[in-house]
Parts: C-alpha cells; sequence; structure tokens
C-alpha cells in the first residue's frame, strides 16, 4: 500500500465533501488509497471514519482518502479507529504489506506485534486478503471484485518489463515514468523491480506524493518518519 503525502487541507471545509475531489486526486493521483488500482472512471472520496458515524468530519480534508468502488464498497459503513487501524498517509503501509506473484496480499514480516495488528486490521477493513484459493467463501472475491485479477494482470507486465529492462536499460523512461503510472500497482512494480535502486526511486517520484520519507538510498522501506511503523 504506497504510503503518500496528503498534506495540509487546500482549504478549512469542503461542503458538500465532492468539491474535495480535485484537491484529492491532484495530490495522490487517480489511484485508490488501499489497493493501489488505477481509478479509470468516477473516482469516490473515502471517509476513513464513516460520516453517518461522525457526522463532524464530513467536510474534514483529514478524513478524506480515494477510494475504488471495491474498496470503498466492501469498507462501507465499518466503524472505524484510526488509533487502531493502518493508514497510507500516517504510516509506511508499503513497508506492512507484501504483495505475492499469485495476487495474495499478506502481512509483511518482521514487523512487531502491535504494527502487525494495525495492519492486519487495514487488510480486514477492505478485505485485500480476498483470494480465489482462500478456504472460506466470504475470503473469496466477490463476482464484481477484480482486485486480484488487476494485480495479477499488472505483476506479468511488470515481470515483462523488468526482463526487457535487464536487456535494454534505456527503457527506464518508458516503463517508470509512463507504464508504470499508467496500470497502477504501486506496490507491485517496487516488489518486482526490488533489486534495482535507481527504478525504484524512479517509481517513487513518478505516483504523485508518495512519502519519499519512507525509503532509503537504496529504495527499500524504513519506518515513516513521524509514523507509527
Amino acid at each position: 500500500m504506497r504510503p503518500v503525502v496528503k498534506g495540509p487541507a487546500p482549504q478549512p471545509e469542503y461542503k458538500p465533501h465532492g468539491l474535495a475531489l480535485d484537491d484529492l486526486t491532484a495530490r495522490l493521483g487517480y489511484y485508490c488509497s488501499y489497493c493501489e488500482q488505477p481509478i479509470t472512471h468516477a473516482p469516490e472520496i473515502e471517509h476513513v471514519q464513516p460520516k453517518f458515524l461522525e457526522p463532524g468530519l464530513e467536510y474534514s480534508w483529514e478524513n478524506f482518502l480515494l477510494g475504488c468502488k471495491s474498496c470503498n464498497t466492501v469498507k462501507g459503513k465499518t466503524p472505524v479507529d484510526p488509533a487502531t487501524v493502518a493508514f497510507p498517509d500516517i504510516d509506511n503501509t508499503f513497508r506492512a504489506l507484501e504483495f505475492h506473484p499469485d495476487g495474495r496480499v499478506t502481512v509483511a514480516p518482521g514487523l512487531d506485534a502491535v504494527s502487525r495488528e494495525l495492519v492486519e486490521k487495514t487488510i480486514k477493513l477492505v478485505k485485500l486478503h480476498r483470494h480465489p484459493s482462500a478456504a472460506l467463501k466470504e475470503d473469496r472475491p466477490t463476482p464484481r471484485d477484480k482486485r486480484v485479477e488487476f494485480r495479477l494482470g499488472v505483476w506479468e507486465l511488470a515481470k515483462l518489463m523488468l526482463d526487457r529492462y535487464q536487456k535494454n536499460p534505456d527503457t527506464a523512461d518508458l516503463i517508470a515514468e509512463h507504464l508504470a503510472p499508467a496500470k497502477g500497482f504501486f506496490s507491485i512494480w517496487m516488489t518486482v523491480f526490488a533489486d534495482y535502486p535507481e527504478m525504484l526511486h524512479r517509481f517513487i517520484a513518478a505516483f504523485p506524493n508518495t512519502h519519499a520519507g519512507c525509503f532509503d538510498p537504496h529504495g527499500q522501506p524504513v519506518p515513516r518518519p513521524g509514523g507509527r511503523f
């Protein structure tokens, strides 16, 4: 999950909250803040804390992220205590999640118990753990939930582009500045190109307002400055 810098509110209040859409997409790009898929149709303002439970936050920039239809629908009206859940504008969520070639998303190894619990709640909040091979039916994607399918497609593309880059480093601009941002799924590109620091920094720069401080000089994840992990 790409760690982002949302920045201070461009204006004190957004009433109605839909007025915040242009400012959010300008800051974060057209990507779901949770699953990272590109939002190619109508992006949805995602209220971190549901507005029906916290009406005082309905128009607050601090309570906004961007959501795709799948993540926003799954999360729905679930009550959220931000102190108990990891979020991409608060923590280094890239460091906390692991993306796999078969489309699974799991908690990354090496986290302390507290951080692991925060991340597990994030995964459950938007059901990022859904996978067709899950034992329980409720842990498998619904027919309308294409997130695993999309992840698999981008993973295969990223592997293909890695092979081309290894054969011809001059493809770096095309891959990092154009193809990856168009296809989304920042974490997949970062995972597939993990052994190439020069490409990792290109991806970090190419996706709008990715928190560069969440990565070391080699492009590897480090605890977020001021975050919980």
